[in-house]
């Protein structure tokens, strides 16, 4: 897959936004019921990112957007913060504000843009129906689970 260049910073995680389309509409009720109706199973999430490199490393992020992702054509996999820690997910830039690009100062290149990502969901390993023991999901149980998975787990 076109993997995002792992020796690069990944997006500035204190200038991200996530909008998610609803699974469903209502319809408008002069009186009576409102009706719902489900729409989609899993609608994709659209995520706007900032990268912000020196000018090495913007080279080299320009040169795999225009020569591995044929100028934001393919998707690919990069590590992006979530609600769930970090993860890889599989993305598309959207042709919409395409790599807006910008210098913060005089030693780096900034590039915001939107990123498509079609499948946004808790990970495989992340347990199911766990907000319904929110007392287990604090920091200190997150970091054991962590431990678990990583440690206790890795032979499986």
């Amino acid at each position: 897959m076109n993997d995002y260049p792992l020796n690069l910073e990944t997006v500035l995680l204190s200038s991200y936004s996530r909008q998610q389309q609803a699974s469903f509409t209502a319809t408008d009720a002069r009186s009576g019921a409102v009706y719902v109706k489900k729409t989609a199973i899993d609608p994709p999430a659209i995520r706007s990112v900032t990268f912000r490199f020196p000018r090495h490393k913007a080279a080299i992020f320009l040169g795999w957007f225009n020569s591995q992702l044929k100028k934001g054509l393919e998707p690919f996999d990069i590590p992006l913060m979530t609600e769930w820690g970090m993860q890889t997910l599989r993305c598309r830039f959207l042709p919409d504000s395409l790599l807006d690009t910008t210098r913060p100062n005089t030693l780096h290149w900034q590039y915001t843009a939107q990123l498509l990502i079609p499948s946004y969901k808790a990970p495989d390993y992340w347990p199911d129906g766990s907000y319904q023991f929110p007392e287990y999901m604090d920091d200190d149980a997150i970091r054991f689970l962590d431990i678990i998975i990583n440690e206790q787990l890795a032979e499986v």
